[in-house]
């Protein structure tokens, strides 16, 4: 899967980074940043938990061929 921060829409609350650590990061403007590209599976629902509580709705999550072939 791939994650998409608007940043537009992010404030730089931290609630992601607070929620799943491994994946996003405040950069050096105080913005989140998606550290993974693309993100492993293992952090699907931690990913899914921290879109739901972005206040701004600034994080987008795609599904991408690969993770549906994963073995």
């Amino acid at each position: 899967m791939r994650v998409y921060i608007d940043p537009e829409a992010c404030l730089g609350c931290g609630v992601c980074t607070a929620i799943v650590p491994e994946v996003f990061s405040l950069g050096d403007e105080g913005f989140a940043v998606v550290l993974l590209d693309p993100v492993d599976e293992l952090f699907r629902d931690l990913v899914q938990r921290a879109a739901d509580e972005c206040a701004e709705e600034a994080i987008r999550v795609e599904e991408t061929h690969d993770s549906f072939y994963k073995i």
